[in-house]
């Protein structure tokens, strides 16, 4: 009975949600179907939580279905390959693609100009995903609570409403909104915060940067309040070590490194292990029973679209070039296979598991590496700290490691390299380029460079060859560096003003 009365609530959001194109359109709701903090508890779980749908061979066919896919591809993690024996497999995945890895101004059309990816699909899923924590959290309090376990349930329903909602806040702002600069983080606009479920009749317009990161961090605050002393229900619901690692990310994201520092003690202090990789077996390195996984949601796609050949996005060389031969994650997060292209084998993968999200997983090792990315930006006594988370993690990726006395900016460098190998396609790099390029400790920038390709058959070679092959960059500090705010959100909400961006050429 309880679950056919979550199902109803359910049905009535979905109804109204999708009879609408406005992102922000409120749902409404029969407050006599939630009885308890029962239905809310299961509503988080259906609707607030990211989708673990499972993994598929293309793109094309769940694109639907998965979060923000494109920032695998739109960094230096991923190429097109465009030599060797020509590959079916996931071949349309480029084209799919093309406006987002190419930087174009229309992202979601392909080299034809032909629409081939939904535009403003995060937007709707991530602000879908809001509304339901905005739900839940008016109705909450309102649930009766009798007994001390009671309570525990709803303060525990009530810190992962607030930890989603801030995490899917500080998504959006980094997708949309301009990097976090102090100076200018008044004035750079991110998106509309919404943080009410019923219906407000008016324009909604783009709140700052700065506002955005005060309202992620107020909710991360209020959701560690709430489940500090309270038990993690499972690796695929928020818990407290979460919120804490969470915490120090968006500090870091910030530069308030004092306050990063705070947060990765307090995650590692909960939780702090570490796999090491000599002497490990096994076909994935993550999975939901690895001792460094802390939290994890949404879908695993990379594994199934990356590495099958020519005509298909791989393993960049950039990124395997970074690996020395003795650093044990050239075998257990990358591997070669027989024609020497470079498969991502970091994540457990099979067709229709869901497992570890290749975007949106919490690892014990992003909190060693925060924290020395900090220790190393403030210097003085936090330098020996940052030496020492530093080495920690690479004594258990690395055979034969010698700890290293890094200190200044060739620490800083190095961690951020550590931080390249170890959290490769894992959704981070496209987001940490940003941040570097406008730190005020060490500021690195880099052009990014990608190809497209596109082959055809001929009958004259009796094989498939490259028609079409043409590169495009990204300068630093290049406006392609935000994203476009969707046109359908455009006219909604008139007035609003997008984030420019120019025709990009190749050459």
């Amino acid at each position: 009975m309880k679950r056919n009365k979550f199902y109803l609530i359910f049905g009535i959001i979905c109804c109204i949600c999708f009879a609408c194109s406005d992102f922000l359109t409120e749902y409404s709701h029969d407050q006599a179907y939630v009885q308890s903090y029962t239905d809310l508890d299961e509503m988080i779980i259906g609707s607030g939580y990211m989708k673990c749908n499972s993994a598929s061979y293309n793109y094309g066919y769940t694109k639907n279905l998965v979060y923000y896919p494109y920032i695998h591809f739109m960094a230096d993690e991923t190429e097109v390959k465009t030599t060797g024996a020509y590959s079916y497999g996931n071949a349309d995945v480029p084209r799919i693609l093309f406006g987002y890895y190419t930087w174009q101004k229309k992202v979601e059309r392909d080299h034809e100009a032909t629409v081939q990816w939904v535009e403003n699909q995060d937007w709707n899923n991530l602000y879908f995903h809001i509304n339901i924590c905005n739900l839940i959290l008016s109705q909450i309090d309102e649930q009766p609570v009798e007994t001390e376990m009671d309570r525990q349930n709803v303060n525990r329903i009530k810190g992962e409403a607030h930890f989603l909602r801030g995490s899917y806040y500080f998504i959006l702002a980094n997708l949309y909104g301009k990097p976090y600069v102090t100076a200018t983080a008044k004035t750079d606009l991110a998106v509309p915060i919404k943080l009410t479920e019923y219906k407000e009749d008016k324009i909604y317009t783009r709140a700052t940067v700065e506002e955005v990161y005060e309202q992620t961090l107020k909710d991360l605050l209020q959701a560690e309040s709430y489940l500090r002393d309270i038990p993690r229900k499972s690796v695929t619901r928020a818990g407290h070590t979460a919120v804490c690692l969470m915490l120090s990310r968006v500090y870091l994201y910030m530069q308030n490194y004092a306050e990063t520092v705070k947060w990765a003690r307090a995650c590692l202090a909960e939780q702090n292990d570490l796999t090491n990789l000599n002497g490990f077996v096994g076909d994935a390195f993550v999975t939901q029973s690895s001792p460094e996984l802390i939290f994890t949601m949404g879908g695993n796609f990379i594994f199934a679209n990356l590495g099958n050949g020519a005509g298909n996005f791989v393993v960049s060389e950039d990124l395997v070039g970074c690996y020395t031969e003795n650093d044990l994650r050239k075998r257990h997060f990358i591997r070669a296979n027989d024609n020497g292209i470079y498969k991502y084998v970091k994540l457990s993968f099979a067709y229709d598991v869901r497992d570890v999200s290749d975007n949106f997983a919490l690892r014990t090792a992003e909190a060693y590496l925060n924290l020395a990315e900090a220790g190393a930006c403030l210097g003085g006594e936090y330098v020996a700290e940052s030496q020492n988370a530093y080495n920690t993690l690479r004594r258990n990726r690395i055979t034969g490691y010698v700890d290293e006395h890094l200190t200044g900016e060739d620490l800083i460098k190095a961690v951020r390299q550590e931080r390249r190998r170890e959290l490769c396609l894992e959704g981070h790099r496209w987001f940490d380029l940003r941040r570097y390029m406008v730190n005020e400790v060490c500021r690195e920038e880099k052009t990014l460079f990608n190809t497209f390709v596109l082959y055809a058959w001929s009958d004259a070679d009796w094989e498939y060859v490259p028609t079409i092959l043409r590169r495009y960059s990204l300068p630093p500090h290049d406006d392609a560096w935000t994203l476009p705010i969707p046109a359908v959100e455009l006219e909604s909400n008139y007035g609003m003003p997008d984030n420019p961006r120019a025709e990009r050429e190749y050459k």
